[in-house]
């Protein structure tokens, strides 16, 4: 390798390795990260050389099996005495068949997939097709937005603030896109977004004011949106702009520690170890609107061959990213960090 383009490798490296995030505890060094929702314990999360972890609020996704707040503890001590950052999983664009909102009488089968009955909350959408167990939300609703936060703290988000995480890992972000410019007609009503403008400014004040909710109990609290990478983008450049735009995209990233992005790199149709096919525009807009304000970029991508796990982790470094090579895109095992 030419000696200016290792040195290139070397200081995007050293940038990616050393970034901290405000905890209750004071700022904590996050150099590497990881990703397990199933098959996690706390002695095993604890034992682990990761900086920073998410893991699912319970062991087996549901209220019987949450962690309790000295679990949470234990998780976020590391081996060597020092502090660990530990967020926990929340879908704030899905409702999913295995949580404890799910109520079976919504659908003819009971299950996700099924035809809606009566029943059926308004706020709930078509099925993911990917994952079918689980439907889009209109997260804008007040009802559905009630699951998540609510002056009574019992909602999904109180319980992982009462529990001591760190902050919440915010998966189906991008639902914004979904109902911003994918859904079928069949599947819209009124008052649904009219374009990708409107529905990333009601998913960034969703965000927002939930945030602001769990600060009132932990003002260091924060959050970490998984993937919706161009929403802010999107917010700022659509046709029909508000003149609190630019205010709500501030308090948009005043909420996140972090952003986290799947399938950068090694992406396909494969589960794991697709080809290298670089998501160009995706890298961009991270480093224009989230590492170029600071922000912590973390980025996955499902590969668990040795050379893909490397090389993948050389280009994150590279663009100024933490990368995590999960091996398995049911996150039911923890790699190694930062590739081994």
């Amino acid at each position: 390798m030419p000696r200016l383009l290792a040195v290139a490798f070397s200081l995007a490296a050293a940038v990616a390795s050393a970034q901290d995030l405000e905890t209750k505890d004071g700022p904590v060094s996050v150099r590497t990260w990881g990703y397990q929702l199933q098959r996690h314990e706390p002695v095993a999360i604890a034992a682990a050389p990761h900086d920073l972890m998410v893991v699912d609020f319970a062991r087996h996704g549901d209220e019987a099996s949450k962690f309790t707040s000295d679990e949470v503890a234990e998780m976020q001590r590391r081996v060597d005495g020092g502090r660990r950052v530990v967020v926990a999983y929340l879908s704030i664009g899905e409702a999913s068949e295995f949580r404890a909102h799910w109520r079976r009488e919504w659908t003819r089968s009971g299950r996700a997939r099924g035809a809606l009955t009566g029943a059926a909350p308004a706020w709930l959408g078509p099925v993911n097709p990917d994952w079918p167990e689980s439907r889009k939300v209109r997260y804008w609703d007040p009802a559905w937005q009630a699951i998540v936060f609510n002056d009574a703290r019992n909602g999904w988000l109180d319980q992982i603030v009462a529990q001591g995480f760190d902050g919440a890992y915010l998966d189906i972000v991008d639902a914004y896109y979904f109902w911003g410019a994918k859904a079928k007609q069949r599947d819209r009503r009124d008052g649904d977004p009219i374009d990708q403008q409107d529905a990333a400014r009601r998913m960034a004040t969703f965000v927002v004011s939930f945030t602001a909710h769990a600060r009132e109990v932990n003002p260091k609290f924060f959050v970490i949106p998984q993937n919706g990478e161009f929403m802010l983008n999107d917010l700022r450049h659509g046709k029909h702009p508000q003149p609190d735009d630019a205010q709500l995209a501030g308090d948009y990233l005043d909420a996140m520690g972090a952003i986290a992005i799947e399938d950068t790199y090694y992406r396909g149709d494969e589960d794991e170890n697709n080809a290298l096919a670089t998501d160009g525009d995706k890298v961009e807009v991270l480093k224009s609107d989230f590492l170029k304000e600071g922000k912590v970029v973390l980025v996955v991508d499902y590969v668990n061959d040795g050379e893909l796990v490397a090389d993948f982790c050389r280009r994150a470094r590279a663009d100024g990213f933490i990368p995590y090579a999960a091996p398995t895109r049911g996150l039911d095992r923890l790699g190694p960090p930062g590739g081994g």
